[in-house]
């Protein structure tokens, strides 16, 4: 799980990286991202339950892209960004996802 300090929380971060943000797209999710001039990392999910009516496959969801992010959080430096899942990711498992999260944070770069 990440940090609460590496967490988007409130409604108007989210909202502000919809707004300004640039959109990057991977095959499991797409990426919104909001570079900021200091040094925090601040993640957010957003997986509807038109991905899955279930609350367990949503939250298992989130628990592998959160995990996947903690362990690569030395990799970014100075953003906001918000997962916008796609019903493909339900079929893979962790280190599929954790693979594709490495591939977009290199392209980001």
């Amino acid at each position: 799980m990440l940090k609460k300090i590496n967490r988007l929380s409130k409604i108007k971060d989210f909202t502000q990286v919809k707004e300004k943000g640039l959109m990057y797209h991977s095959p499991f999710f797409s990426l919104l991202v909001l570079k900021s001039s200091d040094e925090e990392k601040r993640f957010g999910f957003v997986i509807s339950k038109k991905i899955s009516k279930r609350a367990v496959d949503r939250n298992k969801i989130k628990r592998f892209l959160s995990e996947s992010v903690r362990s690569n959080l030395d990799k970014f430096n100075g953003i906001k960004a918000v997962f916008l899942v796609k019903r493909i990711i339900l079929e893979k498992r962790f280190e599929e996802i954790d693979q594709e999260v490495v591939k977009i944070i290199k392209f980001i770069k």
